[in-house]
């Protein structure tokens, strides 16, 4: 069985794929004149790619918090795993706000015209900056410092 602070690795690809797409996705959409509010298609998709990257993160920051949890009692120095923590507290919070936003929005079938179009994909080129911010110092912490990596068995010739 994969142990509880394993699973954190598993799931966090998924609010990146789902946040970067989301943005390529409204940018290429707004560039092309449709619109991203409202309740075409292209709203549809925009609309479940943030609610999707927004359960996402929430689901990525439980799993996170006891990976940190894992990795204290593993011997691993809080202040090293601090930054990423509150980053990925902040990016899920983001991303929920995000969705919740998102959802309003399609459920009130506000077709967001013009600058309200591109203030949502503004806002979303943010949101990809803070989550891969957050994944760079995650990165960090299992590439350069082996937080949650075990270590190899010797290879038998």
């Amino acid at each position: 069985m994969l142990p509880i602070e394993q699973i954190h690795p598993v799931v966090l690809h998924f609010p990146i794929v789902f946040t970067l797409t989301l943005v390529v996705f409204d940018a290429t959409a707004l560039s092309r004149g449709a619109l991203i509010g409202g309740r075409r298609c292209v709203a549809n998709v925009s609309t479940g790619l943030a609610v999707l990257a927004g359960i996402a993160a929430a689901v990525t920051f439980i799993f996170g918090d006891l990976a940190f949890d894992a990795a204290i009692a593993a011997g691993a120095p809080d202040s090293l795993l601090e930054t990423h923590e509150e980053l990925g507290e902040v990016t899920a919070f983001v991303l929920l706000a995000w969705a919740i936003i998102r959802g309003i929005l399609w459920w009130r079938k506000m077709p967001l015209p013009g600058y309200r179009g591109l203030s949502i994909v503004v806002i979303e080129f943010g949101i990809s900056a803070l989550i891969v911010t957050t994944a760079y110092f995650g990165g960090q912490l299992v590439y350069e410092f082996g937080v949650g990596v075990t270590s190899a068995l010797p290879v038998v010739n």
